[in-house]
């Protein structure tokens, strides 16, 4: 079964944005009980996973969630447990994953970034609570109190004030330059420390930081002032220096009209790079975990290490499970229909997540590029951690299913059954797999009447780019929808899932559902999202 939900094709990111535990020994195991609000707690920890029962948990979550192929990395106690590779790297090649397989890490990047930025505060040569402008001094934002009082911790902790802008995303042409001189017309959500709202503009603004006080691109200044002194000596920091290695894992997303998953281009990074550029193994970034679990050495004190898991601003959106939660709340008939979160206490430290689970402290970051999905999990109080990297796009519940099972095992805890929470979570937002599933079943099956299609044919007035959208008729199975984003025109076919609802079969909304709600002359274009329907386009001038 193919079940990769793609809410965060790229648009769709832009827009919102299982049974059975490991094995414990007998003398340590133990069970989670409930503490304050309900919430399941870990008293223990002391037991130690079963990596047989880990192999088939990850084999099963893989067939579960339609994913190809699976870098794992597990630290116990400070040492690497398991390194290892699960699937294949490439669906048509049908060449194995291996310990030293390279997957683009996406967002998880930023944790990079971050390091780097503290390397220079530990030199002495940035202070945190300095104003941006210190260090760039053409920084100017919409409000001019904003501008001064922005500081370089607001940007490490997306607490700056400003709404994420993806066209860097969309145009690898596009440099740092550019995005400071639109910042003066880019909007600000909060005042500066008080609000998180995620954005790679602030990553970009800290890359530059770096650069400009080191006198290096962020390139060279990550590769060796971090990778090097971590021994994470062949993983690459752009897609042309990816391609030269022997090991790497094909992006995929999912095939529409053919089932299952298809290889997709690797998403060439610019102004981002900083956001997203990193590619790595398993078996470097279990490394790396082994850095962000010790003392700081080689690079950083403990104290500066510690203050980048720190949380600095709340951050109830960022954490999946919390938004799938949050949202199954508001919906749900019954709140005792409603399965607990699995995550409380959500923050955001130094471009890490920090949360609680089972009354434990997780630190933890996912990443998203085109056809590729990266989470990497630290239990900092037990030295653990979990690297996890898949081959696929929107691969984000199966890597919460993965991270959150593995950390109570970690925890020593018979922790709560998370694939079968998200899922009734996910199932009341109709949301789950086995939802998914039938809508892309119907994608490839479901024959429309001609009224159906030429009823939605016609112009609309576009929500997020000046130009109309349009709808056309393709065929007796497809419409195209024409759009844009933030001045980035695209096109994409439509196959009718019945009801008014249709599937993306390609970029940048692939396996997305569309749905014309409303009549003629009051219909809206609207993209399903797990925070709700988010508005793209609407019928009259």
């Amino acid at each position: 079964m193919s079940a990769i939900r793609t809410s965060r094709s790229m648009l769709a990111a832009l827009c919102l944005l299982s049974q059975g535990t490991f094995v414990q020994t007998a003398e340590a195991r133990t069970t989670s009980v409930l503490g304050g609000g309900g919430q399941p707690v870990c008293r223990a920890t002391q037991a130690t996973p079963n990596l047989a029962q880990l192999d088939m948990y990850i084999t099963r979550m893989m067939k579960e969630y339609g994913v190809p192929g699976v870098g794992l990395a597990l630290v116990e106690n400070g040492s690497v447990r398991v390194v290892k590779g699960y699937g294949v790297r490439d669906v048509k090649t049908h060449a194995p994953v291996t310990a030293n397989t390279q997957f683009a890490i996406g967002s998880v990047t930023k944790s990079f970034t971050a390091l780097d930025m503290m390397v220079l505060v530990e030199q002495g040569l940035v202070d945190l609570d300095a104003p941006v402008t210190t260090y760039i001094p053409e920084f100017k934002l919409s409000n001019p109190a904003a501008t001064r009082t922005v500081t370089v911790r607001n940007l490490l902790s997306h607490s700056s004030g400003l709404v994420r802008t993806d066209a860097t995303l969309f145009d690898a042409k596009l440099t740092a330059k550019d995005v400071i001189a639109a910042l003066p017309t880019t909007p600000l959500a909060g005042k500066p420390g008080k609000t998180f709202v995620y954005s790679n503009v602030n990553t970009i603004l800290a890359g530059e930081i770096i650069s400009r006080v080191s006198a290096q691109p962020w390139a060279a200044f990550t590769r060796e002032r971090v990778l090097k002194p971590l021994g994470m000596n062949t993983a690459t920091l752009s897609i042309k220096e990816l391609r030269q290695q022997p090991d790497i894992a094909t992006p995929h997303v999912i095939n529409v009209r053919g089932g299952g998953s298809q290889p997709a281009p690797y998403l060439t990074l610019g102004a981002d790079a900083p956001a997203g550029a990193v590619n790595a193994s398993a078996t470097e970034l279990a490394r790396y975990v082994q850095f962000q679990l010790g003392d700081g050495s080689p690079l950083l004190s403990r104290a500066n290490l510690d203050q980048m898991h720190t949380g600095q601003v709340a951050a109830p959106d960022f954490n999946l499970t919390g938004v799938f939660a949050d949202q199954v709340r508001k919906v749900a008939a019954k709140s005792t229909a409603v399965p607990a979160a699995l995550v409380t206490n959500e923050h955001y430290g130094f471009y890490w997540g920090v949360e609680t689970f089972l009354g434990q402290q997780l630190v933890q970051h996912g990443g998203n590029v085109t056809g590729e999905t990266a989470n990497i999990t630290l239990l900092p109080k037990q030295r653990s951690g979990v690297v996890i990297l898949a081959n696929v796009e929107g691969a984000n519940t199966f890597m919460e299913a993965v991270r959150l099972h593995v950390a109570g095992a970690l925890l020593g805890c018979q922790s709560p059954d998370v694939n079968a929470v998200i899922q009734g979570q996910l199932k009341i937002l109709r949301q789950d797999n086995a939802s998914f599933s039938a809508d892309r079943l119907a994608a490839r099956t479901y024959q429309p009447r001609p009224s159906e299609l030429s009823a939605l044919v016609g112009s609309y007035r576009g929500l997020a780019d000046t130009k109309p959208t349009r709808i056309k008729v393709v065929d007796r199975r497809t419409l195209k929808l024409e759009s844009g984003f933030q001045g980035v025109r695209f096109a994409v076919d439509l196959l009718p899932l019945g009801k008014d609802r249709f599937m993306a079969t390609s970029q940048p909304l692939i396996g997305g559902v569309i749905k014309f709600a409303g009549t003629k002359g009051k219909r809206t274009i609207e993209l399903e999202g797990l925070t709700g329907n988010i508005p793209l386009a609407v019928s009259g001038k």
